[in-house]
């Protein structure tokens, strides 16, 4: 049995490149893709995960490892960024999320 690609990627859609892998992910944002410092966030985001340490004593049936990477985590923070460049690049949703940001907007200044 031999292994599928991913379906999520987004390659092809609105002229986005493959983001199948976080380098194709990074490289997406790098090139402008997603928002306005997408890139140096999900770095960060990755980064904090990594590095966060979870003592064995508090994960069952971990024997000899000192320490372990959530990567149900790491899934679900690849997977945000990847809705987030596809999000910015459907016109539609743009300016659907504009008009809420105005509307909120005004809404606190009437307040």
């Amino acid at each position: 049995m031999s292994a599928q690609p991913a379906e999520h990627g987004g390659g092809g859609r609105f002229g986005l490149p493959p983001m199948d892998t976080v380098q194709e992910l990074r490289a997406a944002l790098r090139a402008g893709h997603g928002f306005h410092g997408d890139a140096e966030r999900l770095d960060g985001e990755l980064a904090e995960q990594l590095l966060r340490r979870v003592p064995v004593d508090q994960v069952s049936e971990v024997d000899e490892l000192g320490t372990v990477v959530d990567l149900a985590a790491v899934a679900e923070i690849l997977a945000a960024y990847r809705g987030r460049v596809l999000l910015a690049a459907d016109p539609e949703a743009v300016d659907a999320v504009d008009q809420a940001v105005a509307e909120l907007l005004s809404r606190q200044g009437a307040e």
